[in-house]
């Protein structure tokens, strides 16, 4: 998702098997763990890499495509992390910059009947996914989390940000466009890493 030529040789490969393109789901991400000031200068262009700028190609690329079809819906998944604050500083800015791109989007693409809007899940649980592995093995730290921010005492699931993506991707949301929607159960704090320092 880094390489702009890769991007475009697998869009056009997927609207020749398809026969075109109508919706697009943005969901690449990550960062290295490191802190705002212990980040290098490679370390948050890395980052910007994969959450931002892996948006970018894509839609660039299927754009022409879903106008062609007519229009279509694309949705950026991002992260509640891109207004609430965690210690990976450079992490929440990349996902404050997609918000961003999804509203300006919106609103360039609508004359081409494009609708775009961004999904935010909050912390996700799924085998072999991070959160599973921090509950294996910061098991105290995991429950403090659960009791302290999340109001269910409990993570999402994978399925129920899909649903909410499916929905956004139909013709059922029409008329939704531009929107920012949190699929976090009102969680609080976006990561339970400040429970492990003294604080």
């Amino acid at each position: 998702m880094t390489d702009a030529q890769a991007i475009e040789g697998f869009v056009a490969k997927v609207a020749e098997r398809m026969g075109g393109i109508d919706m697009v789901v943005c969901n690449v991400g990550g960062a290295q763990d490191k802190g705002s000031l212990e980040a290098t200068d490679e370390e948050c262009m890395a980052t910007l890499d994969i959450n931002l700028l892996h948006t970018v190609r894509t839609i660039r690329a299927t754009v022409p495509l879903m106008a062609g079809k007519g229009g279509g819906s694309i949705v950026i998944v991002s992260s509640i992390s891109g207004w609430k604050p965690g210690p990976v500083a450079q992490y929440g800015a990349a996902k404050a910059a997609e918000i961003f791109l999804a509203s300006t989007l919106a609103w360039e693409l609508s004359l081409q009947r494009i609708r775009v809007n961004t999904v935010c899940p909050g912390s996700i649980l799924f085998p072999g996914g991070s959160w599973e592995r921090f509950q294996q093995e910061n098991r105290d730290h995991f429950d403090r989390f659960l009791e302290r921010e999340l109001p269910e005492k409990r993570l999402g699931s994978d399925q129920e940000v899909a649903d909410v993506i499916t929905f956004l991707l139909s013709d059922r949301a029409r008329w939704v466009n531009g929107a920012l929607i949190p699929v976090d159960g009102a969680q609080g704090r976006p990561t339970a890493r400040w429970f492990g320092e003294a604080r």
